[in-house]
Order: C-alpha cells, then structure tokens, then sequence
C-alpha cells in the first residue's frame, strides 16, 4: 500500500512535530483537532523550530472525521486520557487496511490484549473502562508507538523542538508485517525510527520516565534541573523509577539499568519542561491514567507493590483539582 495521505490525531506538541515534518516530507498531511482549533490551523498553520531551522505546514484541521475522509494511515498522539473521546471517530478515517499508530506515553489500553502470559487478554480499566477504548479498534491495525522526542510549545504556539528524536514502532502482536512500511513514512520525515523487537519493552523503558521526572516536575512545577540539583528529589525519581523496574521485572521485561544512571545522565537535557509541566502551566488535564492509574493497576495484578507511585498519583489527582479550580469552595 502507498502511504500518501496522513492524519494526525491530536497535533499538540509531539503530533504537531509529526505534522509539520511529515507535510514537509511531501505527504498530504490533515488533522483532527477540537472545534476551537480549527479555523487557527486551517488559517496559520503550524511552526516548527527545529536545530536553528524554521519550518511550517498548513494541515487540513477539521473537528469532523467524516470531512477528511479515509486515510492512508492514522497517527494518533492524543494522551491516553483523552482517547476514550476521539475513540469513536476513528472509524470514518481508516480505509481498507488502514494502519492505526498510537503513540503512547504510559501503559496503553491494548498492552495485554497479545502480551502472551498469565495476564494474556486483560483489559486495564484505567484506561479502558468498559471497553471505551478498545470497541473502536482493529487490533490487527493497530500500531503501537514510543518515541523519545522532547517538544515545548511557546505561548505564541510554536513548537520547539528541544531533544532527541527516537521512534519505536511494533505491533501490541510483535508481528512486524507492514510495520517496515510505517517506518519508512516516518524516516523519511527525519525521524529515527526503529521497528521494536517488543514494543512491551519500549513502553516499559519509557514508562521509567513517564512516572518520575513527569509528575514529580507537575508537583514541583520544575524544570528537570531544578529536580536533578536536589538531592531529595534526585531520591524521589530513582524511588519512583525503581518501583516502575520491579513492575517491568515482574512482566518478565528488562528493567534496564540503575535509575542513578538515568538521573545522571539527565544533566544534557537538564532545562527542558515534561509534558506534564507544559499541561499543568497550561491548566491542562493530566495524563494521570495513562501513566499513573495504568502502572498502578498493573502493579496490583502482579502483587508488586507501588508505595511511592501511589502517594505521588494521590498528591497529583489533588494538584489537578485545584488547578483546575475543580477543588472544595
């Protein structure tokens, strides 16, 4: 199948990246996005500040799905909380044999549904309750994706891209059939894009990350700096990711090296905002099921218990009500 026309779900930071340098590859790029978005894309596009270079694309931005009609392929990077709304609109986007990416931050809803084990078909409430999720999808389509790709957005709405640009795709099956062809969409966009051995492996390495340096700068409103030169809060993210290794090590997956490495090692990219921060400073919702709920309920099928993981979920669902102004008046 030839890959020509592209739309992403959900152009925020790391979709919006996706747009611009796909566009600017040559494919024929859309975009699903909230009402209020449209007609600022559709006049001004999107702007990408890339390695001291400018780029722009114009995406064609509807709300509708059935407006852009089929696609050759679907991108989604709507955060895990939010895919239970954009769920039932997929339908009108795919095409015969359309393939489905899903870029992920945390545990995402199909992580079981091939995973091969004692937990082989389980449906994580967190994130799929009551199938929200999951009824709208061919999982023979689907797609999973982790990417390492730190992007800010200014608040004049240019994208930064701050560091690295490592795509991991694979099936929730590890069948790569046709997965080399998404791949190459992607390279030829400028990503380094690797199909995963396990993409089980991939989320799982991410996901380290995802549940110490993401909520712990919303709670601090930190940058990764700020976190690295304290010594306690160094403490509080390898307690964090040393909770996130054992649930991996209990998957039976590699929990990779000693979180003192990682946390030393983030001396390179020490000024940049977690996709967390940028929601809290934007008074966004969090991506607390994607990342917190899903480890959490993981954790307590396999008995490993996530003491750290669930205070920080705790303080956080607190933090979000009230800046969101939800909290007790």
């Amino acid at each position: 199948m030839t890959i020509n026309r592209i739309c992403i779900i959900g152009p925020g930071a790391i979709g919006g990246m996706m747009a611009v340098k796909l566009a600017n590859a040559g494919f024929e790029v859309s975009a699903l996005v909230r009402p209020h978005r449209v007609d600022g894309m559709n006049k001004n596009g999107l702007t990408l500040l890339d390695e001291g270079q400018t780029f722009h694309a114009v995406p064609n931005a509807s709300a509708q799905s059935e407006t852009l009609g089929p696609q050759d392929l679907v991108v989604i990077t709507v955060k895990e909380n939010n895919l239970k709304d954009v769920a039932p609109n997929i339908g009108l986007l795919v095409g015969n044999g359309t393939p489905v990416v899903q870029v992920t931050n945390g545990i995402p809803w199909w992580f079981f549904l091939n995973f091969g084990d004692s937990l082989e078909g389980t449906r994580l409430s967190s994130v799929d309750k009551d199938n929200c999720v999951s009824d709208y999808f061919l999982l023979s389509r689907h797609i999973g994706g982790v990417i390492n790709c730190g992007v800010s957005v200014r608040d004049d709405g240019v994208l930064v891209h701050d560091h690295s640009n490592q795509l991991y795709l694979g099936r929730p099956s590890n069948d790569s059939a046709g997965v080399e062809e998404v791949a190459a969409v992607f390279q030829a966009a400028g990503y380094k894009t690797s199909v995963a051995a396990s993409i089980h492996q991939q989320v799982m390495t991410k996901l380290l990350a995802n549940i110490s340096y993401n909520p712990l700068s919303a709670l601090t409103m930190g940058t990764l700096d700020l976190m690295l030169n304290d010594e306690l809060v160094a403490e509080a993210l390898i307690g964090l990711m040393n909770e996130g290794r054992s649930v991996t090590k209990a998957l039976g997956l590699d929990p990779g090296p000693d979180p003192a490495e990682r946390v030393s090692g983030g001396s390179r990219i020490s000024s940049s905002k977690t996709s967390m921060l940028q929601d809290m400073e934007h008074g966004k919702p969090l991506e607390l099921d994607g990342i917190l709920a899903s480890t959490i309920e993981v954790a307590g099928l396999l008995d490993v218990p996530v003491p750290m993981t669930k205070t920080v979920y705790g303080l956080l669902r607190v933090r979000e009500q009230v800046a969101l102004g939800q909290g007790a008046q």
